[in-house]
């Protein structure tokens, strides 16, 4: 006999898990202690894919106003978890510097109108000199006269062994129903396209209301319910530096290296954690999808044995970069690195809210950037399946239904016809 909950998530990474505590919380604040309000669905083990692989950044910044505003509130909340998870999350806050090409007059045009944007929004990000920004980072950075500096002090930072520990003792705590090891195998609808029933290897659910909060996995596992979800996959290279103690300040910011394109970090031990940002051209972005379509190209080998190396090149790659921002790294010591993924989407933002073709199909997809604005997600999934909240009107810029057959349309452009990218490669073989 089919087990029956108010809502299934679908995904056990930071997301899901973030989206299954805030509506089993505010489900049974409804309802009283009723412990049929939500069910988790993982296909592992909680928090097993990307997220266990994240730098465990939160910062604020974002080009986009309405993502800037919900990064805030993002970061509010990790830093008070207990008021919504009843948990706490250690973290480091020492705030985050943005290096950036000097685009004439010592700043950057484009990061100087982000910051009085960010300003509108009380989100402390302004320029500070080369001075103030070599006192904020160690004293092993490299910083450079055709270069400007941009501090954000509100950024904080994570161990992600941390928060996958955080995450299973919130779902402990608030008895949020658990299906790891479970696959979806499917959907049963109603006379009007209602999902009633989740088909799983681990047994069927009856619910009310469905959270796809899958990542890259959404195209695969819904498009036996005719709905075309545009994520994909790009892979990201990261890599861990083991540096001498005497030589590293633990109260080194975050670097966003906008000059070399790349993030840096301190992780665990004294190592200097690196990642390269997503790539924002629309081409590549295109390309990524025409080279997964309907499926992770990959992403499964999150779980494989072979994936947890990087060959020489790579690492060689890295290294090169590394050694532009921080002097003496040539006598540091290649500690690991690993492949992880960016879930990205055609614009390279989230996909919030309902579904424009299923109503009580709710889309929690991060693109890239689900960690930092977990605890803010998972409240706005629980304003979505009770119908009220504060963030209910910050969603709609992010609904699946701006993806129409039009933007598409312009989107696979990109990437065909004789003047394009792909096919003046597959030519030229």
């Amino acid at each position: 006999m089919a087990e029956s909950v108010n809502t299934v998530i679908i995904g056990g990474g930071v997301l899901g898990c973030a989206s299954a505590i805030s509506t089993q919380k505010r489900l049974r604040k409804i309802n009283g202690n009723n412990d049929k309000s939500v069910c988790l669905i993982e296909k592992k083990v909680i928090s097993s894919g990307i997220s266990a692989r994240h730098s465990g950044i939160v910062r604020s910044a974002n080009a986009v106003a309405r993502a800037a505003k919900l990064a805030k509130n993002s970061t509010d909340y990790w830093k008070n978890l207990v008021a919504i998870w009843g948990v706490q999350c250690e973290y480091e806050s020492n705030g985050a510097i943005w290096i950036a090409r000097d685009t004439g007059s010592g700043k950057n045009e484009k990061w100087s109108k982000l910051a009085s944007s960010l300003a509108s929004l009380n989100i402390q990000f302004g320029q500070v000199d080369r001075h103030q920004a070599q006192e904020i980072c160690t004293k092993n950075v490299n910083l450079a006269d055709d270069e400007v500096f941009y501090f954000e002090p509100g950024a904080i930072q994570f161990d992600p062994t941390k928060v996958r520990r955080a995450l299973y003792e919130a779902i402990k705590i608030n008895r949020v129903k658990i299906r790891e090891k479970t696959n979806v195998c499917g959907f049963i609808t109603d006379s009007n396209g209602k999902i009633n029933k989740v088909l799983t290897d681990n047994g069927d659910i009856n619910c009310k209301n469905v959270v796809n909060a899958a990542g890259a996995w959404s195209p695969s596992i819904f498009d036996s319910l005719g709905i075309n979800i545009p994520v994909s996959i790009e892979s990201v290279n990261v890599v861990n530096w083991l540096t001498s103690q005497f030589d590293i300040d633990y109260k080194m910011p975050i670097i966003a290296d906008y000059s070399n394109l790349a993030y840096f970090r301190l992780w665990r031990n004294g190592e200097i954690h690196m990642h390269q940002p997503r790539r924002r051209n629309t081409r590549e972005i295109a390309r990524t999808f025409s080279e997964n379509p309907l499926h992770v190209s990959g992403g499964d080998l999150i779980n494989d044995p072979t994936n947890q190396s990087l060959g020489y090149g790579q690492i060689r790659i890295y290294e090169d970069i590394a050694r532009k921002r921080f002097n003496d790294l040539d006598k540091s010591v290649y500690s690991s690195g690993y492949r992880s993924y960016f879930d990205i989407t055609p614009d390279l933002k989230f996909i919030l809210g309902k579904d424009s073709k299923i109503s009580n199909l709710f889309h929690c997809l991060g693109s890239g950037q689900g960690f930092k604005y977990a605890p803010v997600f998972g409240e706005l999934m629980a304003d979505c399946i009770t119908n009220e909240g504060e963030f209910l009107d910050e969603i709609d810029e992010f609904s699946i239904s701006r993806f129409n057959d039009i933007y598409m349309a312009n989107f696979w452009d990109q990437v065909s016809g004789s003047d394009n990218a792909l096919e003046a490669e597959t030519a030229a073989l």
